[in-house]
């Protein structure tokens, strides 16, 4: 492991005490504003010099995705600092918007992440995250602003709220199946069920399940790296 000078060690050990705080690292621009960078050009030149000696690993195209090498800084375990694959942490891709309403335009994914720990919602590697608009569902306890863990899958039971697209457009409801069919229902009597047997998708495709809710309190920064 090859020595750091002044200000890698600066910014190694800023890395080890983030982590070591709040539970997963700092993302490159809270670097660049701690070190009163003037680009994230400076920042990328000094972690791509940590790992290049040894002292970290960055998974690319990740934000956060940083780790302590076992044994840099006189550590002696792997800080698992909440990366995809970590025994800690997943990563989880924040996939825009997603209507509880009318069907809307199918999400994205907005390029953001969510650390979460590895033993909340179970909704695997491939699980994503939307964030919610609409008043359809909240008597379900999914309101404007919520942001939904969606295990991805192609089969789900009578009574989960899903993610689904109908006629190419996305929404988040309740499946049920009665006496009139398959349907996705809404947790608010103002809106109307989704008749999946009128749906020229045929049927609808199902997304996911949601596994979770994540609320933010009003006035708060938004919980997933910018």
């Amino acid at each position: 492991m090859e020595t750091l000078t002044k200000r890698q060690r600066e910014v190694f050990e800023f890395l080890r005490a983030y982590a070591r705080r709040k539970g997963y690292p700092p993302t490159v621009r809270e670097i660049r504003d701690e070190f009163h960078l003037q680009s994230n050009r400076g920042v990328i030149d000094h972690l791509r010099a940590l790992e290049r000696k040894g002292w970290i690993k960055r998974q690319r195209g990740i934000s956060r995705a940083i780790e302590i090498v076992e044994g840099a800084g006189d550590t002696h375990r792997a800080e698992g600092f909440a990366r995809e694959g970590a025994d800690t942490g997943v990563v989880y891709p924040v996939a825009g918007k997603i209507a509880a309403g009318r069907p809307s335009p199918p999400v994205e994914e907005s390029g953001e992440r969510l650390v979460l720990d590895r033993s909340l919602f179970g909704a695997g590697e491939d699980g994503f995250i939307l964030e919610v608009r609409g008043d359809s569902m909240i008597d379900d306890h999914i309101v404007p602003g919520d942001l939904i863990v969606v295990k991805r899958q192609a089969t789900c039971e009578p009574g989960e709220i899903v993610v689904a697209l109908v006629n190419g457009e996305a929404t988040v409801k309740r499946y049920v199946c009665g006496k009139e069919g398959a349907m996705l229902k809404p947790g608010n009597p103002q809106y109307a069920p989704i008749r999946l047997s009128d749906s020229k998708s045929n049927g609808g495709e199902l997304v996911g399940t949601v596994v979770g809710v994540i609320r933010r309190i009003a006035g708060r920064r938004r919980p997933f790296s910018r």
